[in-house]
């Protein structure tokens, strides 16, 4: 009878609540394939020293189940630094506007870039809303999920697929006149909605839970401003033909949740649970503009929200309620959001974020998020975004291994107080000493194991050196970009019904 070889983690910290400090030492972990076999005081474990392939010193270690970031997009990893903070209805229309020529390899070293990041800062696994410049085609979904495939990041794709813009067309219907530009002429120029499709069901049939599970295929309508009631059902009927999960924006700003109200005839929220995509599998990226009794439609449809504290912020959005979410009962993960909205993909900045966003002085302090909610929001919450939460998110016997080792000697732990304190408040990533995800060591002392790490920066900046002079010079490299960022802000105004004098024009802001 063959036996799976066995990796011990030997005396290790591990979290717990009840400990001082919140730190439970002397621990061992052993892991049997890509499992947690079991968890216990060091020297405590049974097994068979016979089948130990390696033994990781976990002395001075800090074991942690892997960060999930659980919204982003991976070609946004591309165009980090690329632009001011704008509102995210005048920040699209550049980004569309770019003049990067994309090609699968440069989304797949795009991915990989992020992923490198997200490795090295902690983060195991992510959930990659995929968008591309030129909607869902086959070439850049395989580029993207053979990056991860390469690097040992667990990976849940959701391509991002719409047919409409209700933005622009409420533009339109009140008299707007919107130049050519890609933004507006995409759906002409991107493949039929059915090939679209196609396209999607073919990535599941040849991705779908591929390297033993860690990669995932989802099912991504973009937003609900951004997809037809039609799109939306045979996306809904495609994730449970699949036995998959949804994930798709909501409600981000409040020009959105205004033109959906005046579009739909109800809030957005309320539309989705009419249209059956509340429901446990579903997760929902923003969902800051929220109408009464949304979040007791999440809770009780069981839906996941995905708060990105960063994008939003930076983008001037809005402030999810997350601490009323919490109290509710809404089950809330966290992402980065993508890199052109944040700048980078590193979850630790995420958690101290929200650890102090929320702390509103009108709000009862003893309502202020707590560290270790926090920390759980980054782990379980993400792992049911991703369709596992019954298999990461914690260390226990049975779960998978995703799991990293900080080092404590590291000054972010010096003096050491509280582990959750120190890890949303102290930590930013540089204490990550060893990653592993599904068993298998994909960061061995800080350094990347399955990849050739600089000749990967060594090829992305080959690709990008001097395509960028500035953000004011890139908006003339695509025609009518400035008109329609005019065009745009002119609508924005109308819809929120700010008068024109109360802020500097646009065109004084880009110039």
């Amino acid at each position: 009878m063959q036996h799976e070889s066995l990796v011990l983690i030997q005396q290790c910290a591990l979290l717990s609540p009840d400990a001082p400090g919140h730190l439970l030492p002397e621990q061992d972990i052993l892991l049997q394939g890509n499992r947690i076999k079991a968890v216990g005081a060091s020297g405590t474990l049974k097994y068979n020293p016979l089948l130990v392939e390696k033994v990781i010193e976990g002395k001075n270690r800090l074991a942690i189940p892997g960060l999930i970031n659980a919204h982003t997009h991976s070609l946004e990893n591309m165009l980090k630094a690329t632009s001011p903070s704008l509102p995210l209805e005048l920040w699209l229309i550049p980004l569309f506007g770019s003049s990067i020529t994309w090609t699968p390899r440069l989304a797949y070293l795009s991915a990989m870039l992020g992923a490198l990041e997200m490795l090295k800062s902690g983060t195991t696994a992510v959930l990659d809303h995929l968008w591309t410049v030129s909607g869902v085609t086959g070439c850049y979904l395989d580029a993207v999920m053979q990056a991860y495939h390469d690097i040992g990041i667990r990976a849940a794709v959701a391509p991002s697929i719409e047919d409409r813009d209700m933005v622009l067309e409420h533009g339109a219907a009140c008299g707007i006149d919107f130049p050519h530009h890609p933004f507006v002429s995409r759906f002409q120029e991107w493949p039929a909605i059915d090939a679209q499709l196609e396209t999607v069901e073919q990535f599941l049939e040849m991705w779908h839970n591929r390297d033993q599970g860690r990669l995932r295929c989802l099912v991504g309508p973009s937003g609900i401003h951004w997809c037809s009631e039609t799109l939306l059902q045979r996306c809904l009927d495609l994730a449970t033909a699949y036995q998959t999960e949804m994930h798709l924006h909501a409600v981000e700003t409040e020009v959105q949740a205004q033109v959906i109200h005046k579009e739909l005839g109800e809030g957005g929220i309320a539309y989705l649970e009419k249209q059956g995509v509340l429901k446990p599998g579903t997760s929902l990226a923003h969902a800051i503009w929220l109408d009464p009794g949304d979040l007791e439609r999440l809770a009780r449809t069981g839906a996941t929200l995905v708060h990105n504290p960063v994008s939003n912020l930076r983008l001037g959005s809005g402030h999810f309620p997350f601490s009323q979410a919490l109290d509710m009962g809404v089950t809330i993960a966290l992402g980065c959001d993508g890199a052109a909205s944040n700048d980078n993909q590193n979850m630790f900045d995420v958690l101290k974020l929200t650890g102090l966003m929320h702390n509103f002085p009108h709000l009862d302090y003893k309502q202020w998020p707590a560290a270790s909610s926090i920390l759980h929001t980054a782990t379980c919450g993400g792992a049911t975004a991703i369709g596992l939460s019954g298999d990461i998110g914690t260390i226990e016997a049975g779960k998978l291994a995703d799991i990293v080792l900080l080092d404590l000697s590291q000054t972010s732990f010096l003096p050491f107080r509280d582990a959750y304190l120190h890890l949303v408040y102290c930590e930013n990533g540089s204490a990550v000493d060893t990653v592993l995800v599904n068993g298998t060591i994909v960061i061995e002392r800080g350094n990347a194991t399955r990849i050739d790490e600089q000749a990967l920066c060594d090829e992305i900046r080959e690709h990008c050196q001097g395509s960028w002079a500035s953000f004011s010079a890139s908006l003339d490299s695509v025609g009518n970009t400035r008109e329609m960022l005019t065009k745009i802000d002119t609508l924005r105004r109308f819809v929120l019904h700010r008068d024109k004098h109360d802020e500097h024009s646009f065109s004084s802001e880009i110039s």
